[in-house]
């Protein structure tokens, strides 16, 4: 018996429609998009799955929303990021940017049983936690914290996480990154992201729960990343 076709989400049709939009260049940067009540009545749906769709090309980058001007197409002052394994400083440097970062946090805690499982460990054996605040030009990119084994890394130094965290795994320690796995979540600002990237606390962004393996197998580090979606898009490359 043929399996019946899958239904497509309306919130997803609204949003392939947007994009289909921006693509075309029928929406052009900075332009004002149908208004939510057009968008309702175009597709006979609620003001929720409209904003639904919506708030998903904000937390991509596609769209960015002015409290009392409207939903608008993105100025695309955006940095593209791809799942390849690249540090922040050298995914920087190829685009002509100066990265830096501000350390916020360093400190050793005793994992959490959910951390603990993350980096595939005992709980309450001894990690860093190490917050960062990743910029471009001195443009905040993305809030990072990070968990790392104290007894695999005993010798992190606050030096080595104001550069290229990569680069003390690889050319101090002299171990390879082989692969991350990406886990993308959309999130509304907190009041520390607002402070940190100047945002807009109605307008939602993208969160990455990262796990880095290492060539041996053994996990490097578990990271959550929350992007400035404003300047900072995600992108994701899978090969067949």
């Amino acid at each position: 018996m043929p399996q019946k076709p899958k239904r497509i989400a309306k919130y997803k049709i609204i949003e392939e429609y947007i994009l289909e939009k921006i693509k075309s260049g029928e929406y052009t940067k900075g332009q004002l998009i149908e208004t939510e009540q057009e968008l309702i009545e175009k597709f006979s749906v609620s003001r929720v799955t409209v904003r639904q769709a919506t708030n998903n090309l904000v937390a991509k980058g596609y769209l960015s929303r002015s409290q009392g001007s409207g939903t608008f197409v993105s100025s695309q002052k955006i940095v593209g990021r791809t799942t390849n394994v690249k540090s922040f400083t050298d995914e920087m440097k190829e685009m002509g940017k100066v990265a830096s970062t501000e350390v916020l946090e360093f400190k050793i805690i005793s994992a959490s049983p959910e951390i603990a499982l993350k980096l595939q460990m005992e709980k309450g054996n001894p990690i860093y936690f190490i917050r960062r605040l990743r910029k471009a030009d001195d443009d905040p990119m993305m809030l990072e914290t990070s968990y790392m084994s104290v007894e695999d890394y005993p010798d992190l130094s606050y030096g080595n996480i104001t550069g290229s965290k990569y680069q003390y795994i690889e050319e101090v320690k002299n171990q390879t990154i082989d692969h991350s796995h990406h886990v993308v979540v959309p999130i509304m600002p907190t009041e520390e992201i607002v402070k940190y990237f100047n945002y807009n606390p109605e307008q939602p962004l993208i969160k990455l729960l990262n796990t880095t393996f290492l060539t041996t197998g053994k996990i490097l580090d578990y990271t959550e990343v929350i992007l400035n979606s404003e300047k900072y898009q995600y992108q994701s490359i899978r090969a067949k």
